[in-house]
């Protein structure tokens, strides 16, 4: 381009865009903290396997920090319903998945190539570099205004982002780039291939390098079918040799000097359109793409979290916004909740099996009992999972649910490794417990699932029970899976500990014939007869006295 047409076109902006913000959070409402909220512990994400339900990918390999779920885990209510409405309407809408989906690679291309110019040593020309993140913002851009004008929207967050992708998209800085970018002879971005002419001396030494063409398509290693029919001599996309693989046959400083080589070769093309105003390139990119870069790891988070959701979806399963209640009023009430990891595994016959559960004036900890294999742990995961989900911002898997946020979800589940080095596996969960107690507030939950089954019903008996009788002084809530049975015949004495908080009640797992072993998998309010199970399978197997000595005298 020449200097008069530079003159008779759009100047570039000189100073950065003022309209909108200069960064934006999707997951977090205007003016609040994008972090999460603090945890006394974090191992419940890996205990209660949300890890492998919201499976986020590691990245460090592209120079990307590794997201972890704790970053998202929130027990502001203000946070949980923007964040709710935002996921419901990803759910709810293909434009705005698309969105994610196709947004997320480019966004990390923009924070890599905004790394790649704030590097010194980089070998890639900053003008080049400088173009492509114009090219890259602007793709942006008109991506983002394109999914957000087709989506039906609801949340107030994808409203704003759709106000301020507009609020760019209208301003004159944007108009002014646009049309400049256009006039420039080449897109950087659309560049998948060069040609070099390479002059040697007599002894086959390069004596000068110059750039031929920059191509829209990539070369190809030409076919032996190629080769019998001409065409890689018809043909100026096909190579006459094969292609050397220079991640295995180059040395670091051979390839380091071919991409120098080859960058400089790319930033002589580009120079004369662009270096006279590549410094307000620079400024311009930086000030803009923050907004873009922002947006990079709520991405990644819904990326991985929708993905899940909408595996739930396609399934048939239930999925509800929860409503919010403050902290201090303590609610929990869910309506056919279930284990979502049953649905993802594949796991048993038919649809899952789902439950009532939820806190009230006669019960927040509950001891749950019942017939081996009778979906107890099952049941107790389930209710773990829905207050990590909901606390993570996400859809809860239940038909219904009304939920107050938990400081922390403590777990004390059986693992096969235990810090055993000097002490056998009951010391071990005694002091795991006795970590967890240290920590534990009224406004934690506590999952237990056979705590204190490694010793005598005597010896676990009395440590659970002292356990217990802390418990409804801390006043949490929480479930204890537990074939103690004799602690369900003790609540009174449980809720009569001096400085009560909370309240401790029973719940039962069902059999649904016993005759027959049959579970239901349900779990019910209930007093348990902890030897009414046992007295229908022994007579089921002709395990009574009577009949064990009838048969023998037969």
């Amino acid at each position: 381009m020449s200097s008069s047409e530079q003159k008779r076109g759009d100047p570039m902006p000189d100073r950065p865009l003022t309209a909108g913000r200069k960064s934006f959070r999707l997951l977090y409402p205007p003016h609040t903290p994008a972090k999460g909220s603090e945890l006394p512990d974090t191992s419940f994400f890996h205990t209660l396997q949300i890890d492998q339900m919201v499976s986020v990918r590691r990245e460090s390999w592209r120079g990307l920090p590794d997201l972890r779920l704790e970053q998202f885990y929130t027990t502001n209510p203000d946070v949980l319903a923007w964040r709710l409405d935002v996921v419901a309407d990803l759910v709810d809408s293909e434009p705005l998945r698309s969105l994610i989906r196709d947004a997320l690679p480019m966004l990390r291309d923009a924070a890599e190539m905004r790394k790649v110019l704030n590097d010194p040593a980089s070998s890639v020309e900053s003008s080049l570099a400088s173009v492509r993140y114009l090219e890259i913002y602007l793709e942006l851009v008109e991506m983002f205004h394109s999914r957000l004008e087709q989506a039906e929207i609801h949340s107030d967050g994808f409203t704003a982002l759709r106000e301020e992708i507009e609020s760019r998209r209208n301003s004159e800085d944007y108009k002014a780039l646009s049309r400049q970018l256009e006039r420039t002879e080449y897109q950087v971005g659309h560049v998948r291939s060069i040609a070099l002419g390479v002059n040697l001396d007599g002894t086959l030494r390069v004596t000068e390098v110059g750039l031929l063409s920059l191509n829209t398509d990539r070369y190809r290693q030409g076919s032996v079918l190629d080769k019998l029919m001409g065409k890689d001599k018809t043909d100026p996309m096909v190579c006459i040799s094969g292609f050397a693989n220079l991640a295995r046959t180059a040395r670091q400083e051979e390839k380091h000097a071919l991409d120098q080589a080859v960058c400089r070769a790319l930033d002589s093309a580009f120079s004369k359109t662009i270096r006279s105003w590549e410094p307000v390139i620079d400024q311009y990119f930086r000030d803009e793409t923050s907004f873009f870069i922002g947006l990079l790891d709520d991405f990644r988070f819904l990326s991985a979290a929708v993905s899940f959701l909408m595996e739930l979806k396609g399934h048939g399963c239930p999925l509800c916004r929860p409503q919010i209640r403050p902290m201090a009023e303590k609610a929990l009430q869910l309506k056919d909740v279930y284990n979502p990891m049953l649905v993802l595994r594949g796991e048993g016959q038919g649809p899952v099996v789902s439950n009532d559960f939820g806190y009230d004036a006669k019960g927040r900890f509950y001891l749950v009992t019942g017939p081996n294999h009778g979906g107890k742990s099952i049941f107790c995961y389930s209710i773990g999972m829905a207050q990590v989900l909901f606390q993570l911002g996400l859809l809860v898997p239940a038909r219904e649910a009304v939920m107050s946020p938990v400081r922390c979800v403590f777990t004390h589940f059986p693992t096969s490794d235990e810090d055993n080095y000097g002490k056998g596996r009951l010391e071990s969960e005694c002091a795991r417990m006795s970590h967890i107690l240290h920590l534990l507030e009224e406004d934690d939950m506590l999952l237990m699932d056979e705590s204190f089954s490694s010793t005598s019903l005597l010896e676990g008996g009395y440590i659970a029970g002292e356990v217990l009788s802390a418990i409804t002084v801390i006043g949490c809530g929480g479930v204890y899976v537990t074939h103690i049975h004799e602690l369900t015949q003790k609540l009174d004495q449980f809720n009569a500990t001096p400085g009560r908080t909370g309240c401790i009640d029973n719940l039962v797992a069902q059999m649904e014939n016993v005759a027959e072993g049959t579970r239901s998998y349900r779990v019910v309010r209930a007093t348990p007869d902890g030897l009414s199970y046992a007295k229908d399978i022994a007579r089921k197997y002709g395990l009574s006295c009577e009949e064990i000595l009838a048969d023998h005298k037969g």
